[in-house]
């Protein structure tokens, strides 16, 4: 299993890559999915049940994605999210 320094730091050499964009958006949307417990999405194999998480990442907890998304900036870290409030918005 991969830490979370580990992964961090291969997404942040995917980042830096204009070839990897495409890639790159979709383990971001993948990851913050399975951050907030979700599966990934399909891995589009011929098994219907196959995720990303299933197949890749098969007993990583949510905690683990968190952590990646906390650093790579694609959520907000725990206990640092500002609610901002609208014009209009009943107070």
């Amino acid at each position: 299993m991969r830490s979370v320094d580990e992964m961090v730091r291969h997404f942040q050499k995917m980042r830096s890559s204009p070839f990897n964009t495409s890639m790159y958006e979709e383990v971001k949307w993948q990851y913050i999915n399975m951050a907030q417990g979700g599966d990934g999405g399909p891995m589009g194999f011929f098994e219907s049940n196959s995720t990303c998480r299933s197949h890749n990442y098969k007993g990583h907890p949510d905690s683990f994605f968190q952590k990646v998304c906390e650093r790579m900036g694609w959520l907000p870290r725990k206990g640092t999210m500002i609610l901002d409030a609208y014009p209009g918005d009943p107070v």
